[in-house]
């Protein structure tokens, strides 16, 4: 994967790739728990979560 901005937005299936593979229905139940980074609206049926939210929050569960 090429070098990403901390600012980058990953779309649902390149944010499960990220989270180590998961699968997308493992990334909607995630979505569903407190703690885990909001979805960010990119249109009527697109959204997205911010790279620099999405390593706080695997920042926080290697601590755990």
């Amino acid at each position: 994967m090429s070098q990403q901005s901390p600012d980058s937005i990953y779309r649902n299936q390149a944010a499960a790739d990220y989270l180590g593979g998961i699968s997308l229905v493992t990334l909607w139940r995630l979505s569903q728990t407190e703690g885990f980074p909001r979805k960010i609206k990119l249109s009527t049926r697109a959204v997205g979560y911010r790279k620099s939210e999405l390593d706080a929050w695997l920042a926080s569960r290697q601590g755990a």
